[in-house]
């Protein structure tokens, strides 16, 4: 009976979260538009940003390792944890239970987030290539979160899980592929 008071807790939690944040739509279609871009294009420009970021980098072998960290961790925390989880769980998306329209569907899954989890794991490796670019992507990260919840794609523990998904396999990723001894063996080869 606690797993369900628990459960039924976490749902009312999340719940008034979701109408705190989404409660705020359709007050302004200024507001609504910067939500909107920013749930729905923002991604690409993180990603595309990624990329420079990574490339800009002086050092080959760095650059090398920062590439590897990054795909390895997206193949691990957004292409098999989130997709096995997202399979898993099932949980219905917030205009479906609530019966409203957003303005753009999404039909998969809510829980985890794979927004979420895509653009952590960015956030996350862009700690390693320098703090303040990291915590810039962070902030990125949160405010693409913020907005799926606000035009109601996403419930907020969504976000949570992603961003909780995407540490998993950042740290993983850096346990199997450590910076010093990747970066060692590379010098190692000329």
């Amino acid at each position: 009976m606690q797993v369900l008071d628990f459960g039924l807790g976490l749902f009312l939690m999340d719940l008034l979260l979701f109408n705190i944040l989404h409660k705020y739509g359709a007050i302004s279609p200024l507001v609504d538009w910067c939500a909107l871009f920013i749930a729905e294009y923002l991604p690409y420009i993180l990603a595309l940003a990624a990329i420079i970021v990574i490339f800009r980098s002086k050092n080959w072998r760095f650059k090398m390792w920062t590439l590897l960290v990054l795909v390895f961790s997206l193949l691990l925390s957004y292409g098999f944890l989130n997709i096995i989880i997202h399979y898993a769980y099932g949980r219905p998306r917030p205009f479906t239970v609530l019966g409203f329209t957003p303005p753009f569907s999404e039909t998969s899954s809510s829980f985890p987030s794979s927004h979420a989890t895509f653009f952590f794991t960015i956030a996350y490796v862009m700690f390693l290539i320098r703090r303040k670019t990291g915590y810039w992507f962070l902030a990125l990260a949160i405010l693409n979160g913020f907005a799926r919840v606000f035009v109601g794609v996403h419930w907020p523990f969504d976000i949570v899980g992603g961003a909780l998904i995407a540490l998993i396999g950042f740290f993983i990723t850096l346990r199997i592929f450590p910076k010093n001894d990747f970066v060692e063996s590379l010098s190692e080869t000329q």
